[in-house]
């Protein structure tokens, strides 16, 4: 009765506070350059989400001054256009520093005649923004790497189902059996993640999206008729069910990496380093949830508190299930 409970009141919570229930929290920003009708005078474009999209000066390059500002509101994202002149043509080097403190984004701009499409990633100052890089040469694998595989890293911390569903995972199996259940997950997302980047084919998102959040809630429930004894732990079966929602979770992965800015001749080595960094940061989460479980059951506190937390991650997802279907008409 006290679970039945738990997960009611978990319910509730969610209803009443649906921006804690967001799943994908990576908060993406788009910026874009373009020229303007006097020499070195540019504007300089940023849509972020309006939840921290709150108007702040932006940090110029010297010899830089702005001359103007908008801001529209439109569909949970804040656009401004800024009006910039500056004493001389940007340089290598320059950059503007935004005040927003988005996870990633997006730069775009053709100043030069080449069009530049690459992704930028955020810090606690917010984003800095390489103005200066306007033409597009060739990044080395040594710039790459480490650019990927942060936003990987990121996208899977900041991503609440996908870590819902990782975390049923590792309340479902321990020891070998969790490991073959993480890596038919990963297998899955794994191949649906490229196959959807490099466009072979092409998923409404949210459909996909209301797929995933039931996943979470199927797991959830399969977890708990397993820890019960009310369900046997059939492996191959659990094996084949993880490699499908793997799958799916693949697709939301695509979305994310897809926006950002990805250069044609970087697109492989980008999907390769997102990838791995989405691995590195689900097997430290893998390992964090182990140890904690196993200081739990040195407490004898393991088995409540495993079945509480099912509790509350199914409840979530059917949550996040409802909430994205009523959502497919509003967009």
């Amino acid at each position: 009765m006290w679970r039945n409970s738990l997960a009611i009141l978990l319910l509730a919570l969610a209803t009443l506070a649906p921006g804690t229930a967001m799943a994908d929290i990576f908060l993406s920003a788009d910026f874009a350059l373009t020229r303007g009708e006097d020499p070195n005078s540019y504007e300089f474009t940023a849509a972020v989400p309006e939840a921290v999209g709150q108007p702040a000066p932006l940090r110029l390059p010297d010899g830089c001054r702005q001359t103007g500002m908008s801001r529209q509101t439109s569909g949970g994202r804040a656009q401004y256009a800024y009006e910039l002149a500056c004493d001389r043509p940007f340089v290598a080097g320059d950059v503007i520093q935004t005040p927003w403190k988005a996870d990633g984004g997006r730069f775009v701009t053709n100043v030069m005649g080449s069009q530049v499409d690459r992704s930028l990633t955020g810090d606690a100052s917010g984003i800095a923004v390489p103005v200066g890089e306007t033409a597009a040469t060739a990044r080395s694998i040594g710039q790459i790497a480490p650019e990927f595989l942060a936003q990987g890293v990121w996208h899977i911390w900041l991503g609440w189902d996908h870590l819902a569903f990782v975390l049923c995972l590792a309340l479902l199996a321990r020891g070998r059996p969790l490991l073959w259940l993480v890596s038919a997950f990963t297998a899955g997302h794994s191949l649906s993640l490229a196959i959807a980047f490099f466009e072979l084919v092409r998923v409404p998102v949210p459909p996909v999206e209301a797929a995933i959040a039931l996943s979470i809630a199927f797991m959830a429930r399969e977890a708990l008729l397993v820890g019960a004894g009310e369900r046997a732990f059939a492996f191959k079966r659990q094996l084949i069910v993880v490699s499908l929602f793997g799958l799916l979770h693949g697709l939301g992965f695509a979305t994310a990496l897809g926006e950002l800015g990805v250069q044609a001749d970087e697109r492989l080595p980008a999907l390769v380093f997102f990838n791995l960094g989405v691995e590195a940061g689900q097997l430290l989460f893998v390992g964090a949830i182990v140890a904690t479980l196993a200081g739990l059951r040195a407490l004898s506190l393991a088995a409540p508190v495993r079945s509480a937390a099912l509790y509350a991650v199914g409840a979530i997802g059917c949550f996040w299930m409802v909430e994205r279907v009523m959502g497919f008409g509003i967009a």
